[in-house]
């Protein structure tokens, strides 16, 4: 998780949201992610105007995570104007931006909702970053439990609150019947019915910074490497979302987000397989990072090992892997 850093002076309307600089996605800066917030109230206060005396609130939805079988998930893409918006990778989230009471736009307010720590699920999914995690990596100014949510509905559905969101194409299907559903039909019995904030968004994401420049740049060296690397080898793609894991997080069962640094001295676990005309491979292997195992990560090998070739000789039918050298 990036450290929050003192950042120098900024654009005025952006310096104050938290001065910090961290990194929230690989690249792009609490900063960066700040002012497009800022820039997309700045949009909003165009869009409003003649409309003195109204809160504006903008809810933007999450994905949430889709399985390509019973429990093994498809690797997570967030949806693209949540993470335009504040780089947060995890599913089943909403991000609100808020008008402040006696303040003009774009000063506005950053909350995140979030789902709650819970130590079971953590163990197949790995951890999730939970209220104080959320606040500490994207900046925003506050951040709540999913659940919470909810106490927001009554002020959003006032006379005097103008909703933007996209009602006709949610991200989350089960957020929007949950929260914003009953929002929408309530509020278009209203003078101030939903309006969609998509194309608002859009507008911003058609520039690109000088950071996000950067980042294509390197996507696209990286995808021609790792295409070549699967068709010079014959596979067509993965057949599922590696594990590549050092040290405790081979625990987690499906870890699949592959983005730590693996120690000197750490194990590293791949959990991987390719498909070839429609059949697929399942193979798990551990090694040294440093090419050295560790006495006692010896003795663990040897043990698992031999009671991996104990199971195998009782079970397999001759002629085993074992009987062929393996």
């Amino acid at each position: 998780m990036p450290w929050l850093l003192s950042a120098p002076k900024l654009v005025p309307a952006v310096a104050n949201v938290r001065g910090l600089s961290g990194e929230v996605t690989p690249g792009l800066s609490q900063v960066e992610y700040a002012l497009r917030r800022h820039k997309l109230m700045s949009l909003i206060q165009k869009e409003a105007q003649g409309q003195s005396g109204t809160d504006q609130t903008v809810v933007v939805l999450s994905n949430p995570t889709y399985y390509m079988s019973n429990d093994i998930p498809y690797t997570f893409h967030q949806d693209n104007n949540f993470l335009y918006l504040c780089g947060f990778q995890e599913p089943d989230s909403i991000l609100v931006l808020q008008s402040l009471p006696g303040k003009q736009l774009p000063s506005h307010k950053a909350i995140l909702f979030v789902p709650r720590r819970d130590p079971s699920r953590e163990l197949w999914d790995g951890p999730r970053s939970g209220t104080d995690g959320a606040i500490a990596l994207t900046g925003v100014d506050e951040a709540y439990t999913l659940e919470e949510f909810q106490h927001l509905l009554p002020k959003m559905k006032a006379e005097t609150n103008m909703v933007w969101y996209d009602w006709m194409r949610p991200s989350h299907a089960q957020l929007h019947s949950d929260y914003m559903q009953p929002l929408t039909e309530a509020k278009a019995k209203s003078k101030n019915k939903v309006r969609g904030v998509q194309q608002l968004i859009q507008r911003l994401r058609l520039i690109k910074s000088p950071a996000e420049i950067e980042r294509m740049q390197i996507a696209g060296k990286l995808t021609s490497q790792f295409e070549f690397e699967c068709r010079a080898r014959g596979a067509d793609i993965l057949a599922y979302p590696p594990v590549v894991a050092g040290g405790n997080r081979s625990n987690t069962l499906h870890y699949v987000k592959n983005n730590q640094l693996i120690k000197d001295g750490e194990m590293v676990l791949l959990d991987g397989g390719c498909e070839s005309s429609c059949y697929v491979s399942d193979i798990t292997r551990t090694w040294p990072v440093n090419g050295r195992l560790l006495e006692n990560t010896a003795l663990i090998m040897l043990a698992t090992t031999s009671g991996w070739m104990s199971m195998t000789l009782q079970t397999c039918p001759v002629p085993s892997l074992c009987s062929l050298g393996w």
